[in-house]
């Protein structure tokens, strides 16, 4: 039993591998994405957590002996959150010293007017990791140009999945079995399939009473069975998306607004690159792309297709 990122070594390794032959995307944003990887094996190993799933009776949550600090209703943070934001900070800001943008730090007032920024979110979906979810919790980074994600890389706290998006560049998945890595090029959602054939994954707030109204209708409306497959909720989480296209899914919605914001920059602007970069759309539930100073329930699709639907759903 060892502490620390588990297929830590696998990833590194297919990284350099991608880096010698033909690239998947560029040197710039694969050296991105060994900097989360070895700044998140170095917060995991500070926290003195165990390899996540590997065995009976090994497998604990890095949570399970952190402290616990409840910011607002169903919003936490953990030391393995404050030390991933420390790690975080240090190895991106040897890649590139511009400032940072972090949800555990200050930020500066108006970030996207900087040239260029790293946003960091050292653990979306601490309520997840709390809960010993941990292939549906890990940290999110971007390096913005301007306001606007250039790249950006997610990875799961149990190390099986990568992701990495570059503007332009398009978008790949790295995923880790006991088997070994797989690259997965994911260019576009061409086959993802009807609405009605499909799922939906729907991320509400911690507090119902706060949910927003077109969210509630929204769902509302596809409990009955009668435009999709099925529907399913989970702890709140952005990292969701990696899941589009797959498995059926077609869009994941969020639950947001200006009064009870839950998407913040960093939770929506990693994500979105990623989803942009596949062919999918990352649109508020007004129908336009998403702005983030205009927060709302978000809906990320597969095809703007789909979108256009729950969109009208949400407006009945």
């Amino acid at each position: 039993m060892r502490s620390g990122l588990r297929f830590r070594s696998d990833l590194l390794r297919s990284l350099e591998a991608a880096e010698r032959t033909d690239r998947l995307v560029s040197a710039a944003a694969l050296a991105m994405a060994s900097a989360v990887i070895e700044a998140t094996d170095t917060a995991l190993r500070e926290n003195g957590t165990r390899d996540v799933g590997h065995g009976a009776g090994e497998s604990s949550s890095p949570t399970d002996r952190l402290s616990i600090t409840e910011k607002s209703v169903g919003d936490y943070v953990t030391a393995l959150d404050l030390s991933l934001d420390r790690h975080l900070s240090r190895t991106l800001t040897a890649i590139k010293a511009v400032p940072i943008v972090s949800e555990e730090g200050p930020s500066p007032a108006d970030f996207q007017s900087l040239p260029e920024a790293w946003l960091i979110d050292p653990v979306d979906g601490t309520t997840a990791s709390i809960c010993g979810e941990m292939g549906l919790c890990g940290p999110m980074v971007a390096l913005l140009e301007r306001g606007e994600p250039r790249f950006s890389v997610m990875l799961t706290l149990d190390g099986t999945t990568l992701g990495i998006a570059e503007r332009g560049g398009g978008a790949v998945l790295l995923r880790v079995t006991e088997d070994g890595p797989r690259w997965l090029p994911v260019a576009d959602f061409a086959t993802s399939g009807r609405l009605k054939d499909g799922c939906l994954l729907f991320n509400p707030q911690s507090d119902c009473s706060r949910s927003h109204p077109a969210f509630v209708k929204l769902h509302n409306s596809l409990r009955t069975g009668a435009h999709t497959m099925a529907i399913e909720s989970r702890m709140p989480h952005s990292m969701a998306a990696l899941g589009l296209g797959t498995h059926r899914r077609l869009a994941v919605i969020h639950d947001n607004s200006a009064e009870f914001p839950k998407q913040m920059v960093w939770d929506a602007l990693p994500v979105k690159l990623w989803v942009e970069e596949r062919g999918g759309v990352y649109w508020g539930i007004d129908g336009q792309p998403y702005d983030i100073r205009r927060p709302m329930p978000i809906i990320a699709a597969a095809r703007a297709e789909i979108a256009e639907r729950l969109v009208a759903l949400a407006s009945v």
